[in-house]
C-alpha cells in the first residue's frame, strides 16, 4: 500500500468517520455511566395467571 492509497483511505469520507467515532464515544460514555450507577433494586413481578 502507498503512501497515497493509505492518504486516502483516512481522508475519504472523513465526516462519516468523525461522526462513527463520536457516537462510539458517546455509547461508551453512557454504558460505562450504566454500569457505575449499580443495579437498581426493583420489586418482584406479580405471578402470572393461566388463561
Amino acid at each position: 500500500m502507498s503512501w497515497d492509497q493509505f492518504k486516502h483511505f483516512f481522508t475519504r469520507n472523513w465526516r462519516e468517520k468523525l461522526l462513527a467515532l463520536l457516537l462510539a464515544f458517546l455509547f461508551w460514555f453512557m454504558i460505562k455511566a450504566q454500569i457505575r450507577s449499580g443495579s437498581r433494586n426493583y420489586p418482584p413481578l406479580p405471578p402470572l395467571r393461566a388463561v
